[in-house]
């Protein structure tokens, strides 16, 4: 039998949730619900499900079992908490809330969630960061002295996303995790530089260069920006590298060796993130949605918890605080 799937905000992301859930032959894609009603119309009508007008009449009248709430973080903490009343299994989207007192309200409300609740960190599920953390649990990399992340984005990224989300917590928040995560050990200390540019007007960063130690003692840096000009050919300059005594492992773009040239000049298409064929939504995203499903019905604990999610919040939050003082920040 289907679990009737439901999504809540059918932006860019809410709106690949929900096809995934439409294609997925575990579950059935029952409706979704937007503050655009014409955006949530037009999703629903392309997939085949309804448009509800408020997230309480989807889940009373299409009563799901599982839910990706994919809202703007400044509103995720009531229309998760009304899902989870509700008795779904939930899949959040990062970051869980703007302020970590609204992340700890919103841990707290879940504390007894009857499901399972995933917070959807894509990297987690990416085989290539995969490979890279089973080679450092298997000691083949010996012990990790160093790592560093890039992620550098346009422009357009600050234009689109400024008014109500910020570099730091949409964008670089993932390598933070996939550091922490690969390096098997938590941030204890962050120093942080950062440049305002056009994201000041919100009062956020334009550029971020961050360095951590961990608690196990190796060391991380950080590069992320919203600055490039919109011709680079890649939608994303990304990257990942760690040191160790036994080795090292790279992991360089998303566009896996595919490039067009044409009119528009040459192009690197992104083919890990969210690449959608002729089966639908691909890559880490289907494959994080997959592992959210697994834990459903299977009742394992999914790769990202709450409590995940929140020690990688305070390492955002420890950014910011170290470049406003000036000097870095010790965390517990």
């Amino acid at each position: 039998m289907s679990l009737r799937a439901a999504v809540i905000g059918t932006g860019r992301i809410g709106a690949l949730h929900a096809a995934i859930y439409a294609r997925d032959p575990r579950t059935e894609l029952v409706g979704v619900v937007d503050a655009d009603q014409q955006r949530a119309e037009q999703v629903a009508a392309e997939l085949g499900t309804a448009a509800y007008a408020s997230t309480e009449e989807l889940l009373d009248r299409a009563t799901p079992q599982v839910v990706s709430v994919a809202v703007p973080e400044g509103v995720r903490l009531q229309h998760s908490l009304l899902a989870a009343r509700a008795g779904c299994h939930l899949l959040l989207e990062k970051p869980l809330a703007p302020s970590l007192q609204e992340t700890d309200e919103l841990i707290a409300g879940l504390a007894d969630a009857p499901g399972t609740v995933m917070v959807n960190f894509i990297l987690r599920s990416d085989p290539r960061f995969l490979a890279v953390r089973e080679a450092v649990q298997e000691g083949r990399l010996g012990t990790v002295r160093t790592v560093s992340a890039h992620r550098r984005g346009t422009a357009a990224g600050a234009q689109a996303l400024g008014e109500w989300t910020n570099l730091l917590i949409s964008t670089a928040i993932h390598d933070i995790d996939a550091m922490a995560w690969i390096v098997d050990a938590p941030v204890r200390r962050v120093y942080a530089e950062v440049i305002g540019g056009a994201s000041a007007k919100w009062g956020h960063e334009d550029a971020v260069l961050a360095t951590f130690q961990f608690a196990n003692g190796a060391i991380g840096s950080l590069d992320t920006s919203w600055v490039l000009p919109g011709t680079v050919p890649a939608p994303l300059d990304a990257g990942f590298k760690l040191i160790g005594t036994g080795g090292s492992a790279a992991i360089e773009g998303s566009n896996q060796g595919l490039s067009f040239v044409g009119d528009a000049g040459l192009q690197l298409p992104d083919l890990m993130h969210w690449p959608t064929g002729r089966d639908g939504v691909g890559g880490d995203l289907r494959a994080s949605v997959s592992h959210f499903l697994d834990c459903v019905e299977s009742g394992a604990t999914p790769v990202m918890t709450l409590a995940d999610a929140r020690r990688t919040e305070r390492v955002v939050h420890a950014i910011r605080e170290s470049a406003a003082s000036g000097q870095p920040v010790l965390l517990d």
